[in-house]
């Protein structure tokens, strides 16, 4: 369905980004200042637990490990990003002209404890340069920077958090759709990142290393990450010039990498809470599909691939979206947080 066209109401601008606020938080042994309303488990801790359980109910690994992840208490690592310090008090998305696809944040390199890039702010709020992937960087490359206990296989996510504090711009739409998901053109997107084992550091990178053409001491360099999903196209240009790379955003929803939409004309911001698990089992031509996108969701979102396929130093990116005019995908708040199995 075609949106209604409507005025597009302006305020003000939102300039101030950097006056945003990112937090991170990795489950480490190592991290004593972090005080979390609630316990996120360390690797260490949930070895503990296993070894606790083995030792006293003589208990094999294999049933303990059916014990913990019954229990879900698996290492935990969150980032966050919030918007209401801005001026308007969230970040705005506008479905008008070239605005509409926002990058919001990403997560650390998943089981990446002991990895940190040069500069903690920018790695959060600075999308990656619209590179084509090529040879993936092996598991065997970040093994320095992993924390014993190690992620217990390859494929280690269990679970992925996403909370959303946002809304619409309250107004326009189909009356019909008011308070609803229906023909929503303001959402989120969840994007993949993965570091590239042949990219080389330039002299605008902080790790950049003249002598070498590369990081420093060899450290893997946050300029080597690389999206897999948004994609990357390139075109050729006038006379056949092959023009610079550039991201390609799809103009509608993707079923498999939406995560939530906001509801259509509600006025005041909503909180959302999804949870993609790794043994979800959703058929995305199925009634309970359906009953995903009902709820704002994707649905292919529910079929747990995204969460099984992601690998040791797999990086989640969100995406802000907003369509058409006088659409815009209102902010508050972002939050990412990925389990793992060791």
């Amino acid at each position: 369905m075609i949106p209604r066209p409507f005025p597009f109401r302006h305020g003000k601008e939102d300039n101030a980004e950097d006056n945003a606020t990112y937090k991170s938080t990795a489950s480490s042994t190592s991290d004593t200042n972090h005080t979390p309303t609630e316990y996120d488990a360390s690797p260490v801790d949930t070895m503990t637990v296993k070894r606790l359980l083995m030792a006293a109910g003589n208990l094999p690994l294999e049933l303990a490990d059916m014990i913990v992840d019954q229990a879900e208490y698996w290492p935990c690592s969150s980032v966050t990003a919030d918007y209401s310090n801005l001026p308007r008090k969230v970040l705005g998305i506008r479905g008008a002209g070239n605005d509409g696809n926002k990058f919001l944040l990403r997560t650390d390199p998943l089981g990446l404890s002991r990895w940190t890039p040069p500069n903690h702010d920018s790695w959060r709020s600075t999308q990656a340069l619209p590179h084509k992937l090529g040879r993936e960087l092996g598991s065997d490359r970040f093994q320095e920077f992993v924390e014993e206990p190690p992620p217990v296989s390859e494929h280690p996510v269990r679970k992925v958090v996403f909370n959303i504090r946002s809304s619409d711009q309250g107004w326009g739409g189909e009356p019909n759709d008011h308070g609803s998901y229906r023909h929503s053109w303001t959402w989120f997107d969840a994007g993949l990142e993965r570091f590239d084992a042949e990219a080389q550091c330039d002299e605008n990178c902080p790790s950049y290393s003249a002598e070498e053409g590369k990081g420093k001491d060899g450290h893997i360099c946050s300029c080597a990450v690389w999206p897999v999903w948004p994609a990357v196209a390139s075109s050729e240009g006038n006379e056949g010039a092959a023009n610079p790379p550039r991201y390609d955003h799809d103009l509608l929803p993707t079923a498999d990498h939406k995560i939530q939409a906001n509801k259509v004309a509600k006025q005041g911001i909503q909180q959302h809470h999804i949870v993609w698990r790794w043994n979800d089992d959703v058929d995305p031509n199925s009634s309970a599909a359906e009953e995903l996108e009902r709820n704002g969701r994707g649905k292919a979102t529910g079929n747990g691939e995204f969460v099984r396929s992601m690998k040791l130093g797999d990086i989640i990116t969100v995406w802000g979206r907003a369509r058409f005019g006088g659409w815009e995908n209102r902010v508050e708040k972002v939050e990412i947080k990925v389990y793992w199995a060791v």
